[in-house]
């Protein structure tokens, strides 16, 4: 074998290690520890938020024992602040000032015990030391410098998932346990004289009395006089490779593969050159509607619904899909839209709204509560369920037929034609990021109280949280099926016209039909509509979506405007995904229950609609961040990881639709790594995706980290 053959390498050696270069002394310097604003400017100043010091409760050993921890004691109502999270800050000095690179971590040890579950998003570090790393941001802005460590429920080992390995003891009536916590500073250089460290509360969660603990708070950094493995080579450009998409294709029975990213596709560029379906993460999001319909502000005269003044009501990339329609031949590009409705990146204009006879802003199993935005300081304004829906009905309305249709009503036109979208999200990650794990236990077939229950799309169903088909979810996919119908459709609804339980009256108010017809926006193929969203390695949250695909499909199949299709017919998996031993099994689990689905005819298909891959210690080969260049050991544990991915797709192929890498080259979503480095040469990650059992079968040296999931992946 040769030796720069991508499908083949031993073990290159544990490379550098980390070492401590600061320790915080809890005992001797906790008087100096000191309550500080967040960076986030989104988190309100909290003065029932508190941290002390106490002797360690934990483990019966001595020598293993922490000799004091930092309590963080939490109090958060989202119902009095108006905001959905809230949190506090603290400061700690670092004395003598340290000088940080991008080699340099913040390691600490997290106490949590099992009433820890659905109360805590994320800790962020970041300094106010004086040469200006980092400084808080301006009000209703999420800041910037800092790095972010999840502490959801699904992050939470031990209590997410049994495993007796984290458990630490027993304290204040309960069991806890203790998870190592590493995060990269987020500057690549300077001196820091302060170490900052915030704590968020989850989503739309009240939490009262919570309680975590950290200790072993320190700083390391690689070891400079250690030896460091090879930095990995990647030999070949994109254009010297095979084309990804000659392998995946749906014309030899497999997927699509597409990417995300702006800019010009071209058959010689990188994007035309490997992908077939491409979708844009910026430039269709609800935020593209950037005003009120005037109409809107003519029914709430003495409201002023932001921005206040004059302009287009739209902003459509239209340009950008064309460009895409043209490139190569006809039909030999795709595309995806994202997305129509989504709690984040909405215009703060339709963030104002909430709901008229729902008041509450905390969880009840009842369903009546409603969650703000983290990013609108208000005004708010309570709007009846039929301008809610009169509202979203429009907004569907236009953003589709605009693109699906040559009507001038949508800005559209016969010289420009039809841009035929592939597929497109209707609904985006409206699963509460926690509630799910708890709900589950409770009841395995629970999915409405799991949701998110956004306020503007609250506002939509409002009071009528009993009936399915007035959830706001069910009437968006409803909508987007009458937006680009089919010739069943088109014929139900003009039937249908007449009766306003089948056409209500806010459907007719702004001349989306010709008195009942809507056969000028029949389409043969109508777009796949989807439904968005992620982190299905917690099957409670997998079991969560697939309670309502079930539900609202089955209840879609007997309404009156019933089209022959499946209200939603496709589940897109965001797969933002971590190193990780039993990530891909994990995911294989999910992806079985939803194939389930489709075996009884409630869904259609599944796609991976966003895929990368993070870095993050413990690892072999250590933390990566991209764009940065991998040692050979990262660069193989990341392809061996695509290679378990691809390899479960292949097994599932028959089910899914299309496959899209989250970036085209370098650096993607919180700096994961794709299938082309930062110079669009071919990484070990493309190798491992186009014949993923000779690369697991060459990096054999992997095998006892990743213990047995090619068995699990490979099995039936």
């Amino acid at each position: 074998m040769k030796d720069d053959d991508p499908y083949f390498r031993s073990d290159p050696g544990p490379g550098l290690q980390r070492i401590p270069v600061y320790k915080f002394d809890i005992k001797k310097d906790f008087n100096t520890w000191k309550p500080w604003r967040t960076n986030d400017g989104r988190v309100l100043p909290n003065s029932k938020c508190s941290f002390t010091a106490i002797e360690s409760p934990f483990e019966e050993d001595d020598r293993l024992k922490d000799s004091m921890l930092v309590m963080l004691t939490v109090n958060y109502a989202p119902d009095l602040t108006k905001r959905s999270f809230g949190g506090f800050g603290m400061r700690v000095p670092i004395k003598p000032a340290l000088a940080v690179n991008n080699q340099s971590f913040v390691e600490f040890d997290l106490y949590y015990a099992e009433s820890a579950v659905d109360k805590y998003m994320r800790f962020e570090f970041w300094s106010t030391s004086s040469g200006g790393e980092g400084a808080q941001a301006k009000a209703g802005s999420r800041g910037e410098k800092k790095t972010q460590i999840y502490i959801r429920t699904g992050d939470l080992e031990g209590v997410y998932m049994f495993n007796l390995d984290y458990r630490c003891g027993y304290y204040n009536n309960e069991t806890w346990y203790k998870k190592p916590i590493s995060a990269v500073v987020p500057v690549p250089s300077g001196t820091w004289e302060y170490l900052n460290i915030d704590l968020h509360t989850e989503t739309d969660v009240k939490v009262d009395k919570g309680i975590l603990m950290i200790g072993n708070l320190r700083i390391t950094q690689t070891d400079p006089n250690g030896v460091p493995i090879p930095d990995v080579v990647n030999a070949k450009s994109f254009s010297e490779v095979t084309p990804i998409r000659e392998k995946y294709n749906q014309n030899n029975g497999n997927f699509l593969i597409g990417s995300n990213g702006d800019g010009t596709i071209a058959p010689d560029s990188l994007g035309g050159y490997h992908f077939e379906i491409f979708v844009s993460y910026e430039n269709l999001k609800p935020d593209i509607h950037i005003r009120p319909p005037q109409w809107l502000r003519d029914e709430y005269p003495g409201f002023v619904f932001k921005p206040d003044d004059e302009g287009p009501e739209w902003d459509m990339p239209t340009e950008y899909y064309t460009n895409i329609k043209n490139a190569g031949k006809t039909g030999g590009y795709k595309f995806h839209g994202y997305c129509l409705a989504w709690h984040d990146m909405t215009p703060y204009w339709m963030r104002q709204i909430i709901p008229e006879n729902i008041t509450s802003m905390i969880w009840n199993e009842n369903g009546y509560f409603y969650a703000g935005s983290k990013s609108t300081e208000g005004p708010f304004q309570s709007i009846n369920k039929n301008t809610a829906r009169r509202i979203h009905f429009n907004h569907i309305m236009y953003e589709m037929r605009h693109f699906m249709t040559t009507d001038t009503r949508y800005d559209s036109s016969q010289e420009r034609g039809i841009i035929p979208f592939h597929s497109f999200d209707v609904v985006n990650a409206e699963i509460h990021e926690s509630r799910h794990s708890i709900l589950i236990q409770k009841n395995v077939n629970e999915w409405k109280t799991a949701l998110k229950h956004t306020s503007w799309l609250m506002a939509v169903m409002d009071n009528d949280f009993k009936d399915i088909r007035q959830h706001y979810i069910y009437l968006l996919y409803k909508y987007a099926h009458i937006a680009v119908p089919n010739a069943q459709m088109a014929a139900k609804f003009k039937a249908g016209y007449g009766d306003p339980d089948i056409v209500p009256g806010y459907m007719k108010l702004d001349n989306h039909d010709n008195n009942g017809s809507i056969d000028a926006y029949v389409s043969e193929k109508p777009p796949i509509l989807v439904y968005n969203d992620y982190g299905i390695v917690a099957f409670s949250k997998a079991k969560v979506i697939y309670n309502m695909i079930k539900d609202l499909n089955a209840a879609w199949k007997l309404d009156p405007l019933y089209d022959g299709r499946n209200l939603i017919e496709c589940f897109g998996i965001q797969g933002h995904d971590s190193v990780n031993p039993t990530t891909a099994s994990l995911n294989q689990q999910a992806v079985i229950l939803f194939t389930s689905l489709i075996d009884e005819g409630l869904l259609d298909c599944i796609c991976y609609s966003e895929l990368d891959i993070r870095q993050l210690n413990p690892v072999p080969g250590g933390e990566a961040h991209a764009p940065n260049i991998l040692n050979q050991k990262q660069a193989d544990v990341i392809g061996y990881q695509y290679a378990l991915f691809f390899k479960m797709f292949e097994k599932f192929k028959k089910y899914i639709d299309h496959v899209i890498i989250w970036s085209q080259f370098g650096a993607s979503y919180q700096d994961s790594y794709v299938l082309f480095d930062d110079k669009q040469m071919a990484s070990q990650a493309y190798y491992a995706v186009m014949d993923p059992d000779k690369f697991i079968k060459g990096h054999s040296y992997l095998d006892s980290y990743f213990s047995g999931e090619y068995e699990k992946i490979k099995g039936a």
